[in-house]
């Protein structure tokens, strides 16, 4: 089933609705949080000089999810399983580090590969 209103040109009410206040502030949201994120995990990192705990985050709900989900499919944060202290851990990547710290090109970081997805015999 494909969803046939990505297809489908902008109707008056998506441009009326889309200007509200709330949606309005939402949208500023998307486009700043990413930045915050990744500030805040590469600042902890280099304080901490260890990977940064998921409980460290204290992410916004959802929101905070994706961004993060985001950044480590961008590259420019990788996720570490192995640590004893929390679930996930979080270390930013060098294209990170460069972007947070003023020295990238605004260009997207060559993000790590995905395995396929194993299959489940029934």
């Amino acid at each position: 089933m494909t969803d046939k209103t990505t297809q489908q040109p902008s109707s008056a009410a998506e441009t009326v609705l889309s200007e509200l206040p709330p949606i309005q502030e939402l949208l500023v949201e998307v486009r700043t949080y990413p930045v915050r994120l990744l500030r805040r995990i590469c600042e902890q990192y280099a304080e901490r000089k260890a990977p940064v705990p998921d409980h460290a985050l204290r992410l916004a709900p959802y929101l905070g999810e994706t961004v993060l989900r985001a950044l480590i499919d961008g590259g420019y944060v990788e996720r570490q399983d192995e640590l004893h202290i929390s679930v996930h851990a979080y270390v930013p990547t060098a294209s990170g580090r460069a972007l947070i710290g003023g020295r990238a090109r605004p260009s997207r970081a060559v993000p790590k590969t995905r395995a396929a997805p194993k299959k489940v015999k029934a």
